[in-house]
């Protein structure tokens, strides 16, 4: 699996974590059931790969997280596309968020 040089990834080894560290598990417990989405955004002829995660109870939770930049569009859908399905919990992508909460008034 190819891992992105822009997560912040430390594989040292030789010194103790922090309570701080397991945040993201103990309190984003919700990430478990969320349907995965990407966003891709061109700006100065790169294409920035953007990983969505919106909670299936409330649409209005969600987390962004940047992945990677890419120079052609088809290299980062393909790229979008894998990461997608792997990171889903549901390979079928069968989870949906509800988008008849979200009751958005034009005028």
């Amino acid at each position: 699996m190819y891992i992105s040089p822009n997560i912040p990834f430390y594989g040292r080894t030789d010194f103790l974590g922090k309570r701080e560290d397991f945040k993201l598990l103990i309190e984003d417990k919700w990430l478990m059931n969320t349907e995965v989405q990407y966003q891709l955004l061109e700006r100065k002829g790169l294409w920035h790969l953007t990983m969505i995660y919106i909670a299936i109870e409330n649409p209005f939770k969600l987390i962004c997280r940047k992945i990677d930049i890419y120079n052609s569009e088809k290299k980062a859908k393909t790229f979008a596309r894998i990461l997608q399905r792997g990171i889903r919990k549901d390979a079928r992508g069968t989870l949906k968020t509800n988008r008849d909460v979200i009751h958005i008034c034009d005028n």
